[in-house]
């Protein structure tokens, strides 16, 4: 019988087994685990790696030691047109509690509240045990806030970056800038009219129109008149009348955008570009125009103003009355109501409507801002409607549209449309001719009269030559007018020989004071607010002054006027 190999006579051979075959072995094993241990750890530490860089760079740091940016929102500054910042985006810390992380409510309530003014100790302790897992303490802390909070060590309580827009100038041209929510949208002014171009543009900055050095002295000189005549509110607005753009436009009271929620809605509210008025015989340049564009008169023609005049049931009369007849110069002038209902009944309420509409004062004025009203307008158009409208009463319109609507009677004849963007060759305002050039002129001439012989005396500026005219307008009430509230306003341009900038300056309701001899009329407040204006403000726009006497209208009868 053959035995397998592996066996014998004395049975199966064992194999011999070598320690060092089991030492290979272990050290084999053991290096395979090492190297897949360090692929492991590798791959740990490039993901904790690429981790950290997604964190530190691409999201906003949480916890007490939190930093950060813009919290991923980008907003445009808003800038004057000389660079000047109106608004900007800042970077400040909300303060929230992790409730869950919270050890103790009460102690955490009693350190915090005296660190921010008007939070007590109640309040702080009623939000930290309101259930929910994260709530708001405290928005937009002080840098000192934030310090204070962090030395105290306390768990759970965290800083987020939260974005806010900041208003350098507090309430100087607060209604032009207007105002954003708590997460930068924008609500009122330009914040709210230039929402897309302020969140889509690649540009550093908006540039508006507005001048703030213009701006200050308007703003400046409107609050002295109000505080002086004890008027309740009052608005102004200066306006290039060749390229549309808005310089200054001022309504008091105002408000500090920073603090929106803290102002009356009535300090809100923009009384150049909303609130309308009948604004009175600072219509009567308008109705010139358009007695000389139809042809229905001419500057020689003498009225018959000092016999009565009845149309339906309602007397009109003058203010200044006059013994003689008079012509467009005088008429104008010495703002008779007469004369110029005679030259609107002549042209005819069609014609009247129709040459508002071409003025831009049957619409609303299309600036970009959203608070701009609509004119109030009679809905029948009666010959007695033809006769108070030619004088400016029965149609009330806001201080912004007039000012558009007699700057294209002295600007050459073009309606420019008001804007608030900064123009440039690319940026222009629309604009139509409405008037003739040869009309324009002539305005402009009537208008200077008026200022250096007539009611728009107390206006005038040494060394500048201005043209305007008064309004003063009896206030509506439930039995009719009321003589005793009056809202005057004065229109001025200059400089006479190239008309480029139109100041109007509107007050309501202002009273008689010492030196009036008991005038609450536009001649006596609103007139020489507007003067003092152009004073401040005429070197800042370059405008030549005189050294002698300033160029006379070839109306007036005066030797000179310095």
């Amino acid at each position: 019988m053959t035995l397998p190999q592996n066996y014998t006579d004395a049975g199966p051979v064992r194999r011999q087994k070598h320690v060092a075959d089991d030492e290979y072995k272990a050290v084999s094993e053991g290096r395979i685990r090492i190297r897949i241990g360090v692929v492991i750890f590798a791959f740990t530490l490039l993901v904790a790696i690429i981790r950290m860089a997604e964190v530190s760079l691409f999201t906003a740091p949480k916890g007490l030691y939190a930093s950060g940016q813009d919290g991923g929102v980008s907003r445009a500054d808003i800038v004057d047109r000389n660079g000047e910042l109106l608004a900007t985006t800042l970077v400040n810390y909300d303060l929230y509690a992790r409730k869950k992380f919270i050890w103790n409510p009460d102690e955490t309530a009693q350190k915090l509240a005296p660190i921010f003014p008007g939070v007590d100790v109640d309040e702080v302790r009623a939000k930290l045990t309101r259930k929910g897992g994260q709530v708001l303490l405290q928005r937009g802390l002080t840098p000192a806030q934030r310090r204070d909070v962090f030395n105290l060590g306390l768990p759970g309580l965290v800083f987020e970056p939260a974005p806010r827009r900041f208003y350098p100038n507090g309430h100087l041209a607060s209604h032009i800038v207007g105002f954003s929510d708590v997460d930068m949208k924008g609500l009122a002014g330009a914040e709210k009219a230039f929402e897309s171009s302020l969140v889509a543009s690649n540009a550093p900055s908006l540039a508006l129109s507005v001048d703030l050095r213009v701006q200050s002295a308007v703003a400046t000189e409107l609050q002295a008149s109000i505080d002086k005549f004890s008027a309740d509110t009052g608005a102004a607005i200066v306006m290039n009348i060749k390229t549309g753009e808005v310089l200054a436009m001022a309504s008091l009271p105002n408000f500090d955008p920073n603090a929106p929620n803290t102002a009356s809605p009535q300090d809100r509210y923009n009384h150049a570009s909303m609130s309308t008025y009948e604004l009175g015989s600072v219509f009567k340049p308008i109705t010139m125009a358009m007695a000389l564009e139809a042809g229905v008169t001419d500057l020689k023609e003498k009225f018959p103003v000092q016999n009565p005049l009845k149309v339906r049931d309602k007397f009109i009369r003058d203010d200044h009355p006059s013994k003689y007849p008079l012509a467009m110069p005088e008429i104008l002038a010495e703002s008779s109501n007469r004369g110029t209902a005679l030259m609107a009944m002549r042209a005819g309420g069609g014609e009247q409507r129709a040459f508002l509409k071409k003025l831009g004062l049957m619409d609303r004025v299309p600036i970009e801002l959203k608070e701009s009203a609509a004119p109030q307008v009679q809905k029948e158009w009666q010959d007695i409607t033809t006769v108070t409208v030619s004088y400016g009463h029965g149609i009330s319109v806001t201080p912004l549209a007039l000012t558009a609507a007699t700057g294209a009677l002295l600007n050459g004849g073009e309606y420019v449309v008001p804007t608030l963007r900064k123009q440039d060759s690319v940026t222009k305002s629309e604009r139509r001719r409405v008037i003739s050039e040869k009309t324009s002129n002539t305005l402009r001439d009537l208008m200077r009269y008026v200022a250096t012989d007539g009611t728009g005396r107390n206006a005038r500026v040494k060394g500048y030559a201005i043209m305007g005219k008064t309004g003063t307008a009896d206030k509506p009430s439930v039995d009719g007018y009321d003589e005793r509230r009056l809202v005057s306003s004065f229109i001025a341009a200059f400089p006479y020989e190239d008309p480029t900038y139109a100041v109007f300056v509107t007050l309501d309701e202002p009273k008689a004071v010492e030196g009036t001899y008991g005038y609450a009329t536009a001649g006596w407040n609103a007139a020489p607010t507007t003067g003092k204006i152009i004073e401040r403000i005429g070197p800042m726009l370059g405008v030549k002054r005189y050294t002698g006497e300033t160029p006379l209208s070839p109306f007036s009868k005066r030797e000179g006027v310095r």
